[in-house]
């Protein structure tokens, strides 16, 4: 599915999709991985990182909290499964799990925890993590397209981030203006001075 910001005179207008136009005055590019194929303005580059995860039957539980180390991390769930990852991968939007991935994890998580060496995998998938540039998330107005904001670029930090993104780029909206805590990821940072 193809969508297109409409501008119209510098502002946004809506958003043209396969249903026809939404119309509307604010438009907020967040689109993860896919957010700089929908840029109208082109201001910000944000490519997709193939992280790959591994998910093994674990019952009984080996772990009962979120395990760290320098190269991935185990996830356990109350469900008896425990997910391990993750891969960096720049391949652009090739989504496939594989081999060398898989083992590259599973050694680490067996490094973690040995017990892991005779638990079944269940599953193994690939994601799109967006990166910026710089490694920091793309957050506030366009100062080219009046109306259109942008939300992308979190990286490793999606699912972590998302509350305050929203909260602080529905601030922007009803104000217009940027607040403090987004000053340091505005998208004019990529600009040429």
């Amino acid at each position: 599915m193809h969508h297109q910001v409409q501008v119209v005179a510098g502002r946004v207008r809506g958003v043209n999709t396969s249903r026809g136009l939404i119309g509307s005055s604010s438009i907020v590019i967040a689109a993860g991985a896919w957010s700089s194929t929908i840029d109208p303005a082109k201001t910000i580059q944000v490519e997709p990182v193939r992280g790959q995860m591994l998910c093994f039957q674990a019952q009984p539980r080996i772990a009962r909290h979120v395990i760290y180390s320098s190269r991935g991390y185990l996830i356990p769930r109350a469900d008896g499964r425990l997910l391990a990852g993750s891969t960096t991968e720049e391949v652009g939007f090739d989504k496939k799990v594989t081999g060398e991935g898989v083992k590259q994890i599973a050694s680490m998580a067996r490094e973690i925890a040995p017990a892991i060496t005779n638990l079944p995998l269940l599953d193994s998938w690939a994601g799109f993590r967006p990166r910026a540039g710089d490694d920091f998330p793309v957050l506030g107005m366009s100062v080219e397209i009046e109306g259109l904001l942008y939300a992308t670029g979190h990286y490793r930090n999606g699912i972590l981030l998302a509350p305050i993104t929203g909260e602080l780029i529905a601030e922007t909206i009803m104000s217009g203006k940027t607040p403090a805590a987004l000053a340091a990821f505005q998208p004019t940072r990529f600009q040429m001075v």
